[in-house]
């Protein structure tokens, strides 16, 4: 780790880069005076970083699958600052956006601080890892050969994604209006073509073809707290399926070969409650809702395939 030192040039250098290129977005004049920077720099009191309690970094493939499929209510936070944004554009016309001023790059200029950040951080990067630093002319000749991200397949496929998006935002529900795209920049080339649906399964309902469900990958069950182990199993029983194995991440929850003492004991165990024990962690304060898998025979005693559940917290 790096300790900051304020006499040191790569340190004290990296602030007065920043707070420049910081301070020309806003209309502020630049601080070229170094001295003054570690004035100012003095005289701010940092808090000292404390790791967060708590958090679980994965080790393993199965944990990350894990952590992915547990929902942390994002579409809560997007609304959120939907709104603020919403309510900062109301401020002006503009939102206050006309005062503030776009930076371009430009590795030229030596009264920018642009090549002064890049030096700066790139170093204090290598000095974390034991990698040789460069100096300002090594960086400026390294920057001076890297392509533009404007100009590179990534953004390219970004904003292919976007247009997709604004389609998807203004509701459209025809297949034919959303689009695959292909391409390579170096021939270059661009296709289009339309999605293919995904594959739609079934299964019929206490065996009455009148009562058959079909569902996709992008469908799911939802449910909603509080809710028995037994209360989930009765749920899928009067649909017609009968949960032979059900899991949540790499836990197996209950399964039709466990022990008839320990599934007895975990029947009237809540799906919250299930779920601590099992793993042996409490569920997070900032976990909304959990996801289920399971594995469920028809009224044949056939495996059939079914969306994942998704159990909202309450």
């Amino acid at each position: 780790s790096i300790t900051f030192d304020v006499m040191n040039d790569t340190h004290i250098g990296y602030i007065q880069a920043a707070a420049n290129v910081r301070a020309f977005i806003y209309g502020l004049p630049a601080e070229a005076n170094v001295d003054r920077v570690r004035e100012l720099v003095t005289k701010v009191k940092v808090p000292e970083f404390k790791p967060r309690e708590g958090v679980k970094i994965e080790v393993t493939e199965a944990e990350a699958t894990a952590k992915a499929q547990t929902a942390t209510g994002s579409d809560e936070l997007v609304q959120e600052l939907v709104k603020q944004l919403s309510q900062l554009a109301k401020t002006s016309e503009d939102g206050g956006l006309s005062d503030l001023q776009v930076v371009d790059f430009e590795k030229d200029d030596d009264s920018n601080y642009h090549m002064d950040f890049i030096t700066a951080c790139s170093n204090l990067r290598a000095e974390n890892y034991a990698i040789p630093p460069a100096d300002r002319l090594k960086s400026k000749l390294i920057a001076g050969k890297i392509m533009p991200a404007i100009a590179t397949t990534t953004s390219v496929v970004a904003g292919l994604v976007c247009l997709e998006l604004y389609k998807l935002a203004q509701g459209h529900s025809k297949m034919e209006l959303y689009k695959n795209g292909f391409v390579n920049l170096g021939m270059p080339f661009f296709a289009f073509s339309e999605p293919i649906a995904p594959e739609s399964k079934k299964w019929l309902e206490c065996c009455d073809a009148a009562k058959e469900h079909s569902f996709t990958m992008w469908d799911r069950f939802e449910l909603k707290a509080p809710m028995t182990l037994q209360q989930f199993l009765d749920h899928f029983k009067a649909l017609g399926l009968e949960v032979t194995m059900l899991s949540q991440g790499v836990c197996m929850l209950f399964s039709f070969f466990m022990a008839a003492g320990k599934r007895q004991e975990r029947l009237g165990m809540t799906m919250e409650t299930l779920v601590e024990s099992v793993s042996g962690k409490s569920i997070p304060a900032h976990v909304r809702s959990l996801v289920f898998e399971v594995c469920c025979d028809d009224q044949n005693k056939e495996d059939v395939d079914v969306p994942y559940v998704k159990y909202d917290l309450a």
